[in-house]
């Protein structure tokens, strides 16, 4: 472990970059714009402040969240050895870069924001009884996804909490806020991004085992072991994109099943390496990376979908242009997070 010392600015901000967990963020507020994109499509027109103030409340949902984890998993992380690049939280603390106190006073920062975003939206805006339900909803799972005394990620419960969370929660707040309505459709588009990011989570889970069953953590991966993972995964991938196919038959436009079509070389890919190398160690990175794409591409081409048929139905083309932007900004957390990461390997050389 390298003790606390002291860091220049641009250290501290490699080092808060990476401790933020841009990447996986960016997860969360993609189906969120998927629902507002949706909403859009039916022709909801998009309120461009409710949009902006909600989307920035999920980022700070979200960054509470891996701030908590990374503070109650301190331990855990200390014991891992075994990690890749997208596995095993992001090393920051138990390299001695941030503080344990520092984090957790972010973590309750962004969640003071998200409630106040919430409070706004709800009492300002009125987009909703709900707006305030679902906020809390979001803010309660991120928090004891690792807090006490719930700890989903300790009870084989954390996998099933994202899958409700990334999918679900995050797409149909993000058309409930701008419709004040939920949708069947919507909460049917879900279901494959939430059962891939699902997938991402089970996959990242491998190479952390051993440290997650010493310090006590019951999750899926633990559970089930190489085995059971592997069937678990091959199932959820051949069910998500059977959910993808019937999805056409609730409204979901056909041209979202052409481009999934995309998705069938890649799931195959994915499953002959778990069938073929059954987690070996120096899979297990390749793997997560493509699960990643997968996952990312299932919401990209349903956004891809509702913009076509949004503007096929000669929709107001000012609001999809805030909510494609929103889109870029998203992908550039994606990009801002590898950076950092590769300046913090540098940084603990």
């Amino acid at each position: 472990m390298i003790a606390h010392r002291a860091l220049t600015p641009i250290q501290q901000a490699q080092a808060w970059i990476t401790l933020l967990r841009l990447g996986p963020t960016a997860r969360g507020i993609l189906p969120f714009l998927l629902g507002a994109t949706i909403a859009w499509s039916q022709g909801s027109p998009i309120n461009i402040p409710v949009l902006l103030i909600s989307t920035f409340a999920v980022l700070c949902v979200m960054e509470m969240t891996f701030l908590v984890n990374e503070y109650v998993d301190y331990g855990t992380d200390m014991l891992n050895t075994g990690f890749h690049r997208l596995s095993g939280g992001s090393r920051v603390l138990p390299s001695g870069l941030i503080s344990k106190r520092a984090t957790l006073i972010a973590a309750l920062g962004f969640m003071l924001i998200a409630l106040a975003a919430g409070a706004v939206l709800a009492f300002y805006y009125h987009t909703g009884i709900y707006t305030i339900p679902l906020g809390l909803l979001a803010i309660f799972i991120g928090v004891f996804y690792t807090a006490k005394p719930f700890q989903f990620s300790y009870k084989g419960w954390g996998e099933l909490a994202i899958w409700f969370s990334c999918g679900w929660l995050a797409t149909m707040s993000g058309y409930y806020l701008q419709t004040g309505r939920f949708d069947l459709m919507t909460s049917l588009v879900s279901l494959p991004g939430g059962a891939s990011v699902f997938l991402v989570i089970l996959i990242n889970e491998v190479p952390d085992m051993v440290s997650d069953s010493i310090a006590g953590k019951r999750n899926l991966a633990v559970r089930l072991r190489e085995k059971g993972v592997s069937i678990l995964y091959i199932t959820v991938w051949i069910l998500c994109y059977l959910n993808i196919v019937i999805n056409v038959f609730f409204g979901v436009p056909l041209y979202n099943l052409l481009l999934s079509l995309v998705l069938v070389p890649l799931i195959a890919m994915t499953i002959r390496s778990v069938v073929r190398d059954k987690l070996a160690v120096h899979t297990q990175e390749p793997l997560s990376i493509q699960t990643t794409l997968i996952d990312h591409l299932i919401t990209i081409f349903y956004a891809v979908t509702f913009i076509t048929a949004g503007l096929l139905a000669g929709r107001n083309t000012a609001s999809i242009v805030a909510l494609i932007m929103l889109f870029v900004v998203s992908f550039g957390l994606e990009a801002l997070s590898f950076i950092s990461l590769k300046g913090l390997k540098n940084l603990l050389k």
